[in-house]
């Protein structure tokens, strides 16, 4: 036994102890792995266990994990099942990002999805991977109640959030498709005990104009004072009794007190208007500020929370084509397939680098006073972890963070959610704003919702931002249903369609030339960035072209009679910003069809391959299909070779290869690192 495979525990402690192992290790765990230890360190589990006693974490001593006792059939698939649940505990436990408490970590509901798959004579891995068991998955999941949907769905969103950050992690769904599925049967049951509603609330124009006014100013105000707070904190570093409170200064000549350190740096008024006497206070402020930063990132991007918490330092950045300059946001996705974070970007305005440089000011104070290395932008969160954490625990272990120089925040905190809503109180919902959403819809009861009260604060969220900016951006008129799917960065237009429901009857209130301004600047820059893409990749590009619409514009050239869209820039330029050619993002290259795809499934993505739509090329495209084929040989690998599903996994791999050779492209794939 290795001793870095050896788990010391102790009695009372609430979390798993730290395994120090890279992230492929627990996916592919030796049947001796130690799970727990007693006081003195003799094992009490280890993975090959059926039964995993981990009442020694436990602070009340009951916590066991059985795998065995969730069905009576003893068959070769049911040990497949059970060694996939430890997998998937295993991953839960180690690999989600956060520690994990053994008492909270419970896999009833996992239990409940081997059963399902055992019904369904197939592997935990096949049910989530192959869509002909999704059907079985949600009549099952329909007879749920309410209460039992909620925590499968987190459980769900577990697994899912754990594969979007390990790419060997198969035991979960490829992407949102299923997850999006069991949301819309959830969202239709009500939910009184919660007081769910089954959409998230659209924000009145009224307060989301005055949401808008009031972060500004909190922007602002930081962003001018911003140098002299990170010199506070850079001064508190090199001097222990540095802005002391005035009681404790006069018992050392070398102390110095917060009233002298506040004035000697210029903050003593600002400090005064925003009533700030200590470094309590002004924690909770800069925390605020948090807030603050991360709600104005989604009022113009639109982007999802998790998105949000996984924006580069440098997400900030302007791109040309042609005539044309636009803003956008550098950041990660992980909703089109769960291949990792995939690369991508959301067009916003200038506006938006007030919250951008607000975050960037209070990630440097987090990297000061937490240790955070954040002199590399591109490895450093715009949103760090503001808490130092203990090196025993499991969010210090780095195969875990998605930047290099700290780990990531987690959502806004409660605490910082209601001081940001008292600093603008016009968001206090009154009697117009519930007229205006009766009328937005009249058949959703506003009035008897607790979460709606006269005089309250709105109970604003993140997701709301989100749905604000595809109502009253589709009830303008100036933004298509197309181009909200691409700024959400959603794979069918579906969803975008059901986050635009009843903006006819929204308030247009974006009528300003500044508030129309922006949103034409929005489309008109969607469309600018398809084109530059479109230059880039097929105008300009010396790599060979294949797929449906790419053979086709490659044939042309080998003829030595190039389309008129290679050889007239300014006309397919012109195309674009009519609407007349598109170019999006598929997952093997581009895609130019007009409509939402209807072949792609979510299970597989090489729909593309044969697609007369599509434009591949010989490099970048074949990489992606090589990692594509290759995660196909690791599930392959899950099975013996009698197996139905080993034989349709290699019927689909030699497929592939097959049309590869056709094209004289399968050598050139297999040499690719």
């Amino acid at each position: 036994m290795k001793p870095e495979t050896v788990a010391t525990g102790m009695h009372g402690q609430a979390y798993m102890p730290l395994i120090n192992l890279s992230a492929p290790a627990y996916l592919a765990p030796n049947d001796d792995l130690i799970i727990s230890t007693d006081v003195i360190g003799q094992v009490i589990s280890r993975f090959e266990d059926d039964v995993w006693d981990v009442r020694v974490y436990c602070p009340k001593n009951k916590c066991v994990y059985n795998f065995s006792s969730w069905s009576d059939i003893d068959s070769p698939l049911k040990k497949i099942i059970t060694k996939e649940l430890k997998i998937a505990q295993l991953a839960r436990l180690y690999l989600s990002g956060t520690p994990r408490k053994v008492n909270s970590t419970r896999i009833i509901l996992l239990r409940k999805l081997a059963r399902l798959a055992l019904s369904n004579k197939a592997t935990l891995t096949e049910l989530f991977n192959d869509a002909k068991h999704y059907p079985s998955f949600t009549a099952s999941f329909s007879t749920l109640s309410p209460k039992v949907m909620k925590a499968f769905l987190a459980v769900m969103r577990d697994l899912f959030s754990i594969r979007a950050r390990h790419i060997d992690f198969l035991i979960a769904p490829p992407n949102y498709q299923l997850l999006e599925r069991l949301e819309i049967i959830y969202n239709k049951y009500p939910k009184p005990k919660f007081n769910e509603p089954t959409q998230t609330k659209l924000i009145p124009s009224r307060i989301y104009g005055e949401l808008i006014v009031g972060l500004h100013e909190i922007l602002v105000d930081f962003n001018q004072h911003s140098s002299k707070i990170i010199n506070l904190h850079e001064n508190r570093l090199s001097h222990h009794a540095y802005a002391v409170p005035e009681a404790h200064s006069r018992r050392s000549k070398s102390a110095i007190s917060w009233n002298f350190a506040t004035r000697d740096l210029g903050l003593a008024d600002f400090f005064k208007q925003q009533s700030l006497t200590n470094w309590k206070q002004l924690a909770t402020y800069i925390g605020v500020v948090h807030a603050a930063a991360k709600y104005w990132i989604h009022l113009f991007s639109g982007m999802r929370d998790n998105e949000a918490n996984f924006l580069p330092a440098d997400t900030y950045a302007s791109i040309k084509a042609g005539t044309a300059s636009f803003k956008i946001l550098k950041g990660y996705t992980s909703k089109i397939a769960a291949q990792n974070h995939t690369d991508t970007f959301w067009v916003t305005h200038e506006i938006v680098e007030e919250g951008v440089n607000a975050a960037r000011s209070v990630g440097r104070i987090s990297a000061l006073m937490c240790g955070w290395d954040d002199h590399n932008r591109s490895q450093y969160p715009l949103f760090p972890g503001r808490i130092a954490r203990k090196a025993n625990t499991v969010i210090a272990n780095k195969n875990t963070w998605h930047f290099k120089g700290a780990p990531t925040a987690s959502s806004i905190c409660d605490s910082a959610q209601l001081s940001l809503m008292s600093k603008i109180p016009a968001l206090n919902i009154c009697e117009e704003d519930i007229r205006e959403l009766e009328m937005f819809d009249g058949f959703r009861n506003w009035r008897e919702d607790p979460t709606l009260e006269i005089g309250a604060p709105w109970p604003l969220a993140t997701h709301q931002c989100r749905r604000a900016l595809a109502v009253y951006g589709a009830r303008s008129g100036m933004l298509s249903l197309g181009a909200i799917a691409l700024q959400f960065k959603q794979l069918t237009e579906a969803m975008a369609s059901y986050y635009r429901k009843d903006s006819i009857f929204a308030v247009n209130f974006l009528q300003s030339d500044d508030a129309r301004g922006w949103l034409e600047e929005l489309e008109h820059e969607r469309r600018a960035a398809q084109f530059m893409n479109y230059d880039n990749d097929v105008i300009s590009t010396s790599s060979r072209l294949w797929g449906g619409e790419g053979n086709r514009i490659q044939q042309a050239r080998d003829k030595g009679q190039p389309l008129i869209i290679s050889t007239d820039r300014s006309l397919t330029e012109k195309k674009f910003f009519k609407g007349d050619m598109v170019y999006k993002a598929g997952p093997l290259g581009g895609c130019t069809n007009l409509e939402h795809c209807s072949k792609i499934s979510f299970t597989s993505i090489f729909a593309c391959v044969d697609c007369d739509k599509s434009i591949l090329d010989d490099d970048q495209s074949l990489k992606k299909i090589k990692k594509g084929i290759n995660n196909l040989i690791r599930q392959q690998a899950l099975f013996s070779k009698n197996n139905p599903q080993h034989k349709q996994l290699e019927s689909e791999i030699d497929s592939l290869h097959d049309k590869l050779e056709k094209r004289g492209l399968l050598k050139k794939m297999e040499e690719m690192e």
